[in-house]
């Protein structure tokens, strides 16, 4: 499970013209998982506010927020989800104090500590600056347990301190929350941000690395998911900030189960799983994957498969996208939900079909009921697998892009939906896909523009049309 982070982050920096002087790339790291969790309020705020209203007051907050990523505008992009948020339950503009309290993030020095440490540096900066009155110095409290809390009234920023750390006592590891609180006149913001702590960090962490480096091939799953743990855990220690908040204590535990070469990952165990699928001796492909209780081999389960856009993940559809509403979809329906790892691969999908018939080994997946969804740079994919693999997939989505067909013969008889959002910068992109398919004489797709709709709410705008698809082919 390769660090995803690092990666992106320095391919987009290194990429990017559009920023006079691109900021650094631990800066970087921290302000997108910041951006990540304002993101993830905005999705929980939106699925709480069903009116029309307050949902057409938020849109307009968002409307270049992908702009604003990918420009590196993270103050910007930040403050727009913030706003967004804001609008959603009221019609009255926030006041500057609100917009002060919510401006303030913490960013701890590390995310994965050895049980041995009492304290934790952390340090606090302001995401943006709100226009208006500055407030009175906000009172800020850090902490892990209620019995130890660390208060302070920073009059300027960035302004780094020591929260203590509680004993790890007889645990081998634990996976806790660091608590972050502002107040700012009446305004009260409240946040957590995953921290491990690991017993013996530093020798496990060694012998890990130790036995992976033996292997000549990385042939199973467990394998290639020990070996992508060590490198995604060495990366963390030394102080990289991931994209979410990963349970790194329980991460090397199971790496350090799955040594013995037994299988770890099996129909028996359900719930939300992070491995890596090898697709040769060398190469493996980073995937999240659900599993639903009571699969039974009797009876091979629908998958689905989930294609990120660029500067995402395979996290973006399990907890991003309507707050991870595809998981929901799959678990009503008892189906597996499978999402991998693109990085920034325009050009042509990863290599599905070999993570599929790898998985198949563990899990009954039916053959025959097979969906493909994609969002931005994954509807591109999209469109590329369904042309390099007919027949492969029972029905297929593409939402917020639109893709190079160079056999409408593919689409013939394949269920496709495509949905793009009014105000989304790829509509164009879109709308020459349904003008191709339309022109090639594909007969089996549906188009739908959503009114009001951008580039990241689309994916859960869709949801609904699109499963009302793969429903159909499912039975």
């Amino acid at each position: 499970m390769r660090q995803f982070g690092t990666s992106v982050a320095v391919t987009l920096l290194l990429a990017s013209t559009s920023a006079a002087e691109p900021p650094k790339a631990a800066e970087v790291l921290a302000q997108r998982y910041e951006l990540g969790q304002r993101l993830k309020r905005f999705e929980q705020e939106w699925e709480r506010h069903e009116n029309p209203a307050a949902r057409k007051r938020a849109l307009a907050h968002i409307q270049k927020l992908t702009e604003q990523f990918f420009a590196f505008r993270f103050g910007d992009a930040g403050h727009a989800l913030d706003l967004a948020g804001f609008a959603l339950t009221s019609d009255e503009g926030p006041s500057a104090t609100r917009q002060w309290a919510w401006s303030l993030y913490a960013v701890p020095e590390l995310r994965v500590v050895d049980g041995k440490a009492q304290e934790l540096t952390v340090t606090i900066h302001q995401l943006y600056v709100p226009k208006g009155d500055v407030p009175k110095s906000p009172e800020v409290q850090l902490w892990f347990t209620d019995k130890q809390i660390t208060t302070i009234k920073p009059d300027k920023f960035p302004h780094t301190l020591k929260v203590p750390l509680p004993p790890l006592g007889e645990f081998a590891g634990l996976d806790r929350k660091l608590y972050f609180m502002v107040e700012s006149g009446r305004e009260i913001r409240r946040t957590a941000i995953g921290i491990s702590q690991i017993a013996d960090l530093d020798a496990r962490l060694a012998a890990l690395k130790k036995a992976v480096a033996s292997w000549d091939a990385v042939d199973t799953i467990e394998k290639a998911t020990a070996r992508d743990r060590a490198e995604l855990l060495t990366e963390l220690v030394g102080g990289t900030v991931p994209e979410t908040d990963l349970p790194a204590a329980d991460l090397l535990k199971n790496a350090e189960t799955m040594l013995d070469g037994k299988p770890f990952f099996t129909a028996a165990k359900s719930g939300q799983f992070w491995l890596s699928v090898p697709t040769d001796a060398k190469k493996s492909v980073p995937t999240r994957i659900f599993v639903p209780r009571g699969l039974d081999p009797k009876k091979p389960a629908p998958v689905v498969v989930a294609l990120h856009g660029a500067g995402g993940s395979e996290n973006l559809f399990f907890e991003g996208y309507g707050a991870g509403q595809i998981v929901t979809e799959c678990r009503k329906r008892g189906w597996v939900l499978v999402a991998t790892r693109s990085g920034l691969n325009f050009g042509s999908a990863p290599p599905v079909p070999a993570v599929l018939d790898q998985l198949a080994k563990r899990y009954d997946l039916d053959p025959n009921r097979t969906f493909v969804i994609g969002h931005s740079m994954g509807a591109m994919q999209t469109i590329d697998l369904v042309q390099k693999y007919p027949g492969r997939f029972a029905a297929a989505a593409a939402l917020g892009g639109g893709g190079a067909v160079k056999d409408v013969k593919a689409f013939t008889e394949l269920p496709l939906f495509i949905g793009v959002g009014e105000k989304d910068f790829a509509l164009t992109g879109a709308r020459t896909l349904n003008k191709t398919l339309t022109a090639g004489g594909a007969k089996s797709f549906i188009y739908k523009e959503y009114p009001h709709i951008e580039h990241m709410v689309i994916v859960r705008e869709a949801l609904a049309d699109v499963f009302k698809v793969f429903d159909e082919r499912a039975k």
